[in-house]
């Protein structure tokens, strides 16, 4: 069984991010949505590993296997459109629809996952005080956004680091950031290529997975308030839901676990309330 990052390169590289954001400033958004039906299309029709993942997962989840995958990768691809229209700073973010007090984005730490479109929620972010965020990812797709938006000179009140290459100054830099108020996203469904043994198994729809212990070591190395997050997209809208984890527990050991059971817990619940926006296009499970 390949891991993702076994596998050829599903979003945007810096070429196609560059020619996308050119056509929606010349054409508009229409246009992005006429190439998004037709790469979702081609790849439905001659990705055959990532289509049998797809099927499976929705054969696990007893939704229509054929159909559910088509609407899965077009919903993806319309995802990258919505992304690039947020680089252009023409969001309209009274789309976004908050469920939770905006108070708790400051000072906090967002666990993430790759199910709707978080990206886009930094449009929104921004404008709560001017607050500043800190996101993690791994190091190609670091490299390049970081290029995209230096290449256009696009100035976006977040820094963007590789989730790869966290050490002791990063550790201090990001602390001392969220001591100042920022907040941090880093996802913590996917392995790392460079960590792949540090682990941690658990149940998700009834089968073992193998998720990254690192994103929730380095959350509760950090001391302040800890979030699962998620932004689905519902008809127009975007629907941003957060949920705290609050532990009783001192011992670390036994904080971690019982960090790794709620985040499961929270995976596999949004997962089945947007399974149309599930986007790890590969078979997680064994």
């Amino acid at each position: 069984m390949k891991k993702w990052f076994q596998l050829p390169e599903c979003a945007a590289g810096k070429k196609r991010l560059l020619l996308s954001y050119f056509l929606y400033k010349i054409f508009g958004s229409s246009i992005l949505r006429i190439i998004a039906f037709f790469v979702s299309l081609s790849v439905f029709l001659f990705n055959k590993e990532r289509r049998n993942s797809s099927i499976k997962f929705y054969k696990l989840i007893k939704k229509p296997p054929i159909l559910s995958t088509y609407r899965q990768f077009f919903n993806y691809a319309n995802s990258l459109v919505d992304k690039i229209i947020s680089f252009s700073g023409n969001f309209d973010t009274n789309k976004f629809i908050l469920k939770n007090d905006p108070n708790i984005y400051k000072g906090a730490f967002f666990i993430t996952t790759h199910i709707g479109n978080i990206e886009i929620l930094r449009c929104l972010i921004e404008k709560f005080d001017n607050l500043r965020t800190n996101i993690f990812l791994q190091g190609n797709f670091c490299e390049t956004f970081n290029s995209f938006l230096k290449t256009l000179e696009i100035k976006v009140n977040a820094d963007i680091f590789p989730v790869e290459e966290i050490d002791i100054e990063t550790s201090i830099i990001i602390s001392e950031r969220l001591k100042n108020g920022e907040i941090v996203f880093m996802a913590g469904d996917r392995i790392s290529a460079q960590n792949e043994n540090k682990i941690y198994e658990g149940d998700f729809l009834g089968k073992k997975i193998q998720l990254p212990q690192g994103t929730l070591k380095f959350a509760l190395m950090m001391n302040v308030p800890i979030y699962f997050i998620v932004c689905a997209k519902e008809g127009k809208n975007y629907i941003v839901e957060a949920e705290e984890f609050i532990s009783e527990k001192n011992k670390k050991q036994e904080k971690l676990d019982e960090l790794k059971q709620a985040y499961l817990k929270f995976l596999e619940k949004y997962t089945l309330k947007y399974p149309y926006q599930f986007y790890n296009f590969y078979q997680m499970w064994d």
